[in-house]
């Protein structure tokens, strides 16, 4: 928050390229990130240009910038068509500049534990003026030297600090910083009212969302394959483990009501989902698991034992009524000083302490309320499926 507040101090400065507030714990990368590809550098820059202008119309945004760097004027040169014929190429020439005024290395001195280069380059007042260029000459590889204007034309051009290339073409990033958590209702907005506008004006250039954003959908995209897998998994061991098809949706019926707890628990803190989230959830998925696994097998067994179904359900809850409250609310009570812990270094930590701790205690009641009426309805169901088995096949006879 303090390097938030600092960056809206300090504001916008005038041809300031970047402007960068870190801190050492949790730095984040900007709030919003758009990479913008073109194959010209003029059509890039002036798209970029249009995009940074729309971000600036949304309150929340502030810091917006892209890292184009401004060119700075550089001397070029083109060799003439008669250069070449006295077996000069534009590498020689330039070489033969870079000498005179950068220096060229012509030995290394000991000294001091490190070495000191020794540099041999025009004095310092021809190397500040322009002006001596007219002078300046080239040697030939036989020898000779011809004036640098007879063999090449001098000319300014902007200069190239830094190419950045995406998908083969020409790259910059643009960025942005926000002061509210709306980065989902300004992309939505820029999706719908100002990207189809601004690709049909800069055709050929093309987009895509970076940095937070591409990372929280590859992460989503893969905790949600992975989470796949470990329901699957879990479905089939119980399966295996009661012989039924129905039991483990019961008891696997108690995860929605898990991850509805850990948000309940964020919108409490006023905190977002973000990664450490998920991870908490998982955590707190398998806590409520155990849970139902030790009441469902409970009323299982008192039911092979030949107890009536509704004897054996209230008899299950009772009996397993203590360990479960237990097991939620001690885990719970244990979280609670991480999760009102206002030290910085337990900050990144307090997303996943929160939704296992609300995780569990949410789904508390689906263990004792839910899961037995669910077991009752499916017992129900199986009793009325085999009475119509029967009808049907006497009926078929």
């Amino acid at each position: 928050e303090a390097a938030d507040r600092l960056k809206e101090l300090i504001g916008e400065i005038p041809d300031a390229e970047q402007i960068d507030v870190n801190y050492s714990i949790n730095n984040p990368d900007p709030d919003l990130e758009f990479s913008v590809n073109a194959p010209e550098l003029d059509t890039l820059q002036a798209a970029a240009d249009d995009l940074v202008a729309q971000l600036r119309t949304y309150e929340a945004v502030y810091d917006v910038r892209n890292n184009l760097r401004n060119s700075t004027e550089e001397v070029r040169f083109v060799l003439k068509p008669g250069a070449q014929k006295l077996g000069l190429t534009l590498a020689e020439v330039t070489r033969q500049a870079r000498q005179a005024y950068f220096g060229e290395e012509v030995q290394r001195l000991p000294r001091g534990g490190g070495d000191v280069r020794v540099m041999v380059h025009y004095p310092k007042a021809d190397r500040r003026s322009l002006d001596s260029l007219a002078n300046f000459r080239i040697r030939t590889p036989d020898g000779k030297e011809v004036p640098l204007q007879a063999i090449a034309d001098i000319e300014f051009a902007p200069g190239i600090q830094r190419i950045e290339r995406r998908e083969r073409q020409r790259s910059t990033v643009v960025s942005a910083d926000l002061t509210d958590e709306v980065r989902d209702q300004i992309t939505k907005d820029l999706n719908e009212n100002f990207f189809p506008e601004w690709e049909k004006r800069y055709p050929g250039v093309s987009r895509g969302a970076i940095g937070q954003a591409q990372g929280q959908a590859q992460f989503i995209s893969e905790i949600l394959t992975l989470y796949t897998l470990a329901f699957i998994a879990m479905y089939v061991l119980i399966a295996i483990a009661f012989h039924s098809y129905w039991l483990p949706i019961i008891i696997l019926s108690a995860i929605p009501f898990s991850f509805m707890g850990a948000v309940f628990g964020h919108m409490m803190f006023g905190m977002n989902l973000t990664i450490w989230s998920y991870f908490g959830i998982g955590a707190a998925v398998g806590v409520v698991i155990n849970d139902n696994l030790v009441l469902v097998d409970y009323i299982h067994r008192l039911n092979d034992k030949g107890a009536e179904l509704r004897r054996a359900i209230v008899e299950a809850g009772v009996v397993r009524f203590r360990p479960i409250l237990l097991t939620s609310v001690t885990t719970f009570i244990g979280l609670v000083p991480m999760m009102i812990e206002r030290a910085i270094a337990a900050q990144f930590l307090k997303p996943t302490v929160v939704a296992l701790a609300f995780g569990v205690m949410f789904a508390l009641f689906v263990t004792l309320l839910l899961v037995p009426a669910l077991y009752s309805i499916s017992m129900d169901l199986r009793v009325q499926v085999d009475r119509l088995k029967a009808f049907l096949a006497r009926y078929w006879r």
